[in-house]
């Protein structure tokens, strides 16, 4: 049967440890957990399960290894129904490791994190006939030669290219950004990328003629966004939720933006599913155990009064 995709996405999986604290320790101290668990993680691996619980068909190309967190994601991502068919095994690859501190009495995070046996996205696979069986693209910032490989396949074939992008040190960068069609950034990479702390300015610096889409999210505040056909900078309030841990809420907003873009959806409509599926998620502790269904969604936004559109 031949291969095709919804979303198909290349970059970041983690294995995420959270402890979960009454309140941050002081240096020399002990401190009784309130809780643990073990969730997958990574920008990339909580898109596609974002994307995969809103019904879309997601795959994973990237690498994955024989350790113990490789079997747990491959574990998981067969249970999401996240096809891995194109995930090559490397003996040394290894997700990355994070360990999440969840400060309840200040509702904040501090998450630690081991990038030792990440090699992020290869700059020679999948193949070009893989990415171009996908509706859309998903990359981040974790190999950017090999990233940058597919978002040009993927853009000279017309398909559209979605990334969660967190860092731009590395060389190369700027020729992947340029790369993505529908940026989605976080208002705090926004500024680094721009100088810009107004996030409508901001919007402003990161369009480009051939980009369809520049989104700046900007957590409780909603976000800020301009397409092709907009004359001005507008706006999507966010749901208000009653927060419970805020991690994954970025990659919840891409994962269900990217689905949505797979099937068509018109943008207004995609935004606020985002900004819905985003708020879901905070109400939750973990980047994944939160992520909500299809149903969740429409459900949640019915409660709302219907809202589906800016």
């Amino acid at each position: 049967m031949p291969f095709h995709c919804d979303v198909l996405g290349l970059g970041c999986l983690a294995v995420d440890e959270l402890l979960v604290l009454p309140h941050f320790p002081s240096p020399d101290t002990k401190t009784r957990l309130i809780s643990r668990d073990r969730q997958g993680g990574g920008l990339t691996g909580n898109a596609l399960v974002a994307a995969a619980r809103q019904g879309a068909r997601c795959a994973y190309a990237g690498p994955l290894g024989t350790d113990a967190d490789s079997t747990f994601l491959r574990e998981l991502f067969t249970h999401e129904g996240v096809d891995l068919s194109w995930s090559r095994t490397s003996r040394q690859a290894s997700p990355i490791r994070s360990t999440i501190l969840v400060d309840q009495s200040g509702d904040t995070r501090t998450i630690l994190f081991d990038l030792a046996g990440s090699v992020g996205c290869p700059d020679d696979w999948p193949p070009e006939e893989v990415i171009t069986a996908a509706r859309v693209l998903f990359v981040d910032h974790y190999g950017i030669e090999g990233m940058t490989r597919a978002a040009l396949i993927a853009r000279a074939a017309g398909i559209p290219v979605v990334a969660d992008l967190e860092r731009n040190e590395w060389p190369g960068f700027d020729k992947l950004l340029a790369l993505v069609d529908h940026l989605i950034v976080t208002h705090a990479f926004a500024t680094r990328l721009t100088g810009e702390t107004n996030p409508v300015r901001a919007v402003g610096k990161l369009w480009a003629g051939d980009r369809e889409v520049v989104v700046v999210t900007c957590g409780a505040q909603g976000c800020h966004y301009q397409d092709r056909l907009a004359d001005r900078v507008r706006h999507v309030p966010a749901f208000a939720v009653e927060v419970v841990d805020t991690t994954g809420c970025g990659d919840a907003f891409h994962g269900s933006y990217a689905a949505d873009l797979a099937t068509g959806l018109p943008l207004g409509q995609r935004l606020v599913r985002a900004s819905a599926t985003a708020a879901l998620k905070a109400a939750h502790l973990g980047a994944q155990r939160g992520l909500p269904t299809r149903a969740q969604v429409d459900a949640f936004m019915i409660e709302r009064r219907g809202r589906s559109s800016p």
